[in-house]
């Protein structure tokens, strides 16, 4: 078993399976209230008069839309599948957002202005303003999220996880890039846009994300799984909160299971913040060396020890994304591979160093 060490103290652990929340009885969409804008009193524009006003809605939701199912409900908000009247093979996913959550409506919506630009990230269509809730009129992924595929998997394939995790990072740097932090991203938040085992992903759900200011950021929220040490802590988070994010991502989809699991969610945040990585033999057998040594990178209890989202997109197992050609097999042997002629190389060097110091 592979082990790394970053406090004294040993954890209580347990070996769980990445899991999903259902919904259980949901109301049918029959059910849903009335979603009829009244765009003067909207919430939206009364919280940030004419910032958005461009972006909002003028006819009621529910003359263009019906809702045909629940998707999933979350502690901000929920998630509804509709189709256009006009058109019904047009499929969306309709986010309302209620009014006492108006500031991570406006986070969202910012973001969303700005994410458009980038090919990983879902489309906003349409926002709808009503005085109690907000409506934001999202792309939708027929395919569901990449939780879906681990369900049905139990891990992925190391050259399908090598490619999910490039395009993460690549809409994470936009982010960075951006000063913004997203701070939830878990395989729940990354769609699938193509059938599996199509790769093709984009990331959603900007509800916890944040626009980083000179102010300290503290926040406590998020999947208890994934969370950063600094998030259990209470503690100021940054950009390297996402790159911890990513780390367990890794681990989730090389292995099917996470890194810090304990029998209770208060376990699970003891183990994050013992900070003990394991790497268990029977889950890392058949994983390369390379894989491991990016997780390591990620996983690390010191915010700025942690890889940034660029020196990740350089790290040689990101970088073979690009051999598209190649089996799973081979991708791992070329890794394993590199990784022994670096070390005979290394080994080299120190013999001639020591001969040279003994001469």
């Amino acid at each position: 078993m592979l082990h790394d060490v970053c406090c004294s103290q040993t954890p209580t652990r347990t070996r769980n399976p990445l899991f999903r929340h259902r919904l259980h009885n949901s109301p049918s969409p029959a059910s849903v209230l009335s979603l009829t804008p009244s765009p003067t009193t909207g919430m939206i524009q009364s919280a940030a008069p004419g910032e958005f006003s461009h972006r909002c809605a003028t006819v009621p939701f529910d003359s263009i839309y019906n809702i045909t199912e629940d998707l999933c409900r979350g502690r901000f908000s929920s998630v509804k599948k509709c189709v256009k009247k006009e058109v019904p093979d047009q499929i969306f996913a309709a986010k309302i957002i209620k009014k006492r959550n108006i500031q991570h409506a406006l986070n969202e919506l910012r973001i969303f202005q700005l994410s458009h630009k980038h090919s990983n990230f879902v489309s906003l269509h349409q926002v709808f303003d009503l005085p109690t809730e907000a409506i934001f009129i999202l792309e939708y992924a027929k395919q569901g999220d990449l939780q879906l595929a681990l369900e049905l998997e139990g891990c992925l394939e190391e050259i399908q996880a090598i490619h999910v995790t490039k395009q993460v990072l690549d809409a994470v740097a936009f982010l960075h890039d951006n000063k913004i932090v997203h701070l939830d991203i878990k395989p729940q938040n990354i769609l699938l846009m193509e059938k599996w085992p199509s790769t093709q992903i984009k990331l959603c759900d900007f509800g916890l994300s944040r626009v980083l200011t000179n102010q300290r950021l503290l926040e406590m929220s998020g999947t208890t799984d994934f969370l950063a040490p600094e998030v259990v802590n209470y503690e100021p988070l940054t950009c390297a909160t996402d790159m911890w994010n990513i780390g367990v991502l890794i681990y989730v989809l090389v292995t099917g299971h996470t890194p810090f699991g304990g029998a209770t969610k208060l376990d699970t945040q003891n183990n994050i913040t013992h900070c003990i990585l394991d790497f268990p033999s029977d889950l890392f057998e058949k994983i390369s060396k390379k894989c491991i040594d990016l997780i390591r990178k990620l996983i690390v209890r010191m915010p700025k020890r942690r890889a940034t989202v660029h020196e990740s997109l350089k790290h040689p197992w990101i970088c073979l994304s690009d051999e598209t050609t190649l089996s799973n097999e081979q991708i791992i042997d070329s890794l394993d591979e590199e990784e022994e002629v670096a070390e005979e190389e290394i080994d080299e060097l120190t013999n001639e160093i020591d001969a040279q110091n003994f001469n």
